[in-house]
Parts: structure tokens; sequence; C-alpha cells
């Protein structure tokens, strides 16, 4: 009901507001940021494979690269001159960027699904577990993350229990973040062409997620994809249906991983969780965090409403936002605000385990000109979060982000960035204990 209740009260809103963005004028082709050193995780990952904001940074630049080229098509095939022109135009754009989004971001490129099996490998790298992206051109083409063996597993869950959830979860939590980026972003500075069509595409894929979850399908999945796995163990995906296998755990924390059923035709156990395997308290937690996942269509620029302005000196969006984690779940409502000048953020976060919920907040601060040459992005974070899933306990703490740029040339930006959090856990950082990171990487924009 809660959520019906946001729905329509979203969408009253937009409609109120559709004529006002009509008239927005979108200016940036491209923007691409590109952390080219991110430490410590250069140093703790395995094999020195990418980090998390790599990760995601390259596919978000490579849907970048693809939307402008989209964009340059539409407009050579249908030109947007007259108003009939700009309708068929805008018709024909996001027929193409919803088919890239749905169809190319399983590609075995740094797209969406790269990204999201980057996210697990990360989790499990600062655990000291290295793993290969089975959705790399170079190693192969099936959505998984391998080269795990049962044992790890085993070790993880019983040391680092919570680790082993986050690593179950970070896959989703990275289309999660993308979208947050890009609204936020998409937000700050105008575009020629909206990214509504990937946003509804990353919320669509969460959802779809627990959908299949909660379906016979994933028992179905449990019977007969073994007989297409190796036999070896380093050859099967670490985790198979990512949420059924989250939702076993953690209702699970005493049973040892190597007491799931035995694997057929080779060694080791089936890590693949049918639904079925669940408890029927697990049962029902999964199918209301289905329900929870239709938050993340709350976003008016899925609707075309990049933002809502209310005079000259104002403008807002909104989004909510829903997340999986290892103590249970995230829920947000974000909101990107321009003040006259200032590219402001605010955020209100809602922590739940099985029992009890704890809230956060985030306050953000973006593009501020110090000088000629040098801008800077802030924000901070505050949070009472779960310790665990089915604990009481409660973790207090926050993260402050602190980003400068130097600006070489319109386009070209370098900049030197600094996280530091407490014990927590925060979208987008694999590290669940206190942890400073570092990074230096370059910004790319085009007008």
């Amino acid at each position: 009901m809660k959520i019906k209740v946001l729905a329509a009260a979203s969408l009253t809103l937009l409609a109120t507001h559709l004529p006002v963005q009509a008239q927005d004028t979108l200016q940036y082709k491209l923007r691409i940021t590109a952390p080219l050193v991110d430490y410590p995780q250069i140093t703790d990952l395995p094999q020195r494979y990418v980090s998390m904001d790599q990760a995601l940074e390259s596919a978000r630049g490579m849907y970048e690269l693809s939307f402008w080229g989209i964009d340059a098509l539409g407009n050579a095939l249908v030109r947007p001159k007259s108003k009939p022109g700009k309708i068929w135009n805008g018709i024909l754009k996001y027929g193409m960027t919803l088919g890239f989004s749905r169809f190319a971001s399983e590609l075995p490129i740094p797209l969406g699904e790269w990204a999201h099996e980057e996210f697990h490998r990360t989790v499990l790298g600062v655990n000291g577990i290295a793993s290969k992206n089975g959705n790399w051109l170079p190693n192969r083409w099936d959505g998984t993350v391998y080269g795990v063996t049962d044992g790890q597993l085993s070790d993880l869950k019983k040391n680092h229990p919570a680790s082993l959830l986050y690593a179950y979860t970070a896959g989703v939590q990275s289309e999660v973040l993308l979208n947050k980026r890009i609204s936020v972003d998409d937000f700050y500075h105008k575009r020629t062409l909206p990214k509504g069509a990937l946003l509804l595409y990353n919320a669509w894929y969460v959802h779809h997620y627990f959908r299949f979850s909660t379906s016979p399908g994933s028992d179905s999945a449990k019977v007969w994809a073994p007989t297409f796995e190796s036999p070896l163990q380093t050859e099967r995906d670490f985790a198979g249906a990512d949420l059924t296998a989250w939702a076993y755990d953690m209702f699970n924390p005493e049973r040892a991983f190597a007491e799931r059923t035995k694997f057929k035709g080779g060694d080791g156990v089936n890590r693949r969780v049918g639904f079925s395997d669940l408890s029927k308290e697990a049962q029902d937690y999964l199918i209301r965090q289905k329900k929870l996942s239709l938050l993340n269509y709350l976003n008016p620029a899925i609707f075309f409403v990049n933002r809502i302005r209310l005079g000259r000196s104002f403008a807002f969006n909104f989004f909510t936002q829903y997340a999986p984690t290892h103590f249970g779940s995230d829920i947000s409502l974000i909101v990107p605000v321009q003040l006259r000048e200032r590219n402001l953020l605010f955020g209100v976060h809602r922590y739940d385990n099985r029992d009890q919920r704890y809230y956060g907040f985030e306050l953000g601060m973006a593009d501020h000109r110090i000088s000629e040459k040098w801008l800077a992005d802030v924000s901070l974070q505050a949070w009472q979060q779960p310790e665990a899933f089915l604990k009481n306990d409660h973790i207090s703490g926050g993260a402050i982000h602190a980003k400068l740029f130097h600006e070489f040339s319109r386009p070209l930006s370098a900049y030197v960035s600094v996280h530091a959090k407490t014990s927590g856990w925060v979208m987008g950082n694999p590290y669940l204990a206190s942890n400073v990171s570092a990074q230096l990487g370059l910004r790319l924009k085009v007008m």
C-alpha cells in the first residue's frame, strides 16, 4: 500500500511539472570520469583487477560513448528541425537507447553485466579471494564469477559471514548505484540525450532478479544448470542465483557452507539455492524484498523529467532506491537540488534487518568553484546500521568524501579524491571495516 501511495504521489507531481521540463535546454553531449588509481584497492585486490569505482565508471563511460553515438545516429536518421521531426526523433532515440540498454548491457565488455560481476569480485578480492569475470571477452561470456573453491567460500562464511553476504548483494548494488550517479549527474548537468531508458532498464533488472529468485524458475535452475557446469569447483559460478543464496545464508548463519546439496557429476556442493530451499520465513522475506525493489522505479528521470524547476534560481528532483545489503536492506530517498549556482544533495536512508529499523542521512555539494581552475565536490554521511540481520545491535558511524578538480582546459580536468569511513556499509565501497581510500583520475566533458 505504501508503495502504491508513493507511486501515485510521484506520478501526480510529474504530471504537474511536465510542461516546465519541456522548456529546459540540454547542453552536454558527453561526460566521462576515469579513476586511474584507486588506493588501497589497487594493492588489496588479487591479480590487480579494477576497483569498484573503476568498474562502475568504466561501464558508465561506455554507456556515455554509446548514447553519444545513438544521439548522433538518431539526428542523422530523423532530423529534429520541425515539430513532427522532433517527436519522431525522440521516439527513435528512446527506442534505440532502450534496446541498447536491454541487450547490449549483457555483452562481455565494460557495460552493466560486466560491472555487476566486478562488484562481486571486488568484495571477494578485498577478503583475499581471487576470481575471474565470466562476462569478459578474454575469459568467457556466461554472466558468472568463477575461480573460487568451496573451501574459500566455506571459510568466508565461517570467519566473515557479513562479507559473504555482501559479495552476494554487491552485484545488484552496481545497478542501483549506477542509477544514482546518472540521475544526480544528469540533474546537475543538462544532457543532449537523457538516459531515462537506461535508468528504466536498471530498475527492471533489479526487480526482475527478485522475480526470478522468488519463482519456480530458481528451483529449476538449481536442477538443470549443474548439467552444463564443469565438475571443477573453480569453473563454477560462486553464487548461482545471488538473491536466493543471500536469503539462505542470511537466515542460516550457523549452517556450514558445506552442508548444501552435493554437486552431481563433480566434487563439492551445488552452490545454487532454489526458492523452495528457503524456510517459510525466508521465502516471505524475499517476497517482501521483491515488492520493495519496485521503489527503484520511482524516479522522475525514468519518465523524462530530469529536473523540476520552481522559479529561475531553484530546481530539484527526487528518486527512491532500494538495495539488498549484508544486514538486510537500504531504502533511500535522494533529492538533488540546484539553488542559484550551487549543486546540492540531500538524502535519507532507512537500514532494515529482520526486526529493527535504523536511519541515516547524506549531504553533498558538487562543482563548488574555488577559483578559476579549481572545483570541489564534498559529501557527508552519517548512520546507524544493523550489525547483522538477526541481531538487534547496531553500528553508528559515518563517511566523508572530498574530490578536488583542476581544469586543464574546458573539456579536460584532473582530480584527486579522498574517502574516509568508519565501520559500516557504504554502497560502492567494498570495505565493511573502517577505511581511508584515495583516487587520482581524469574527467572529460564535451559540449
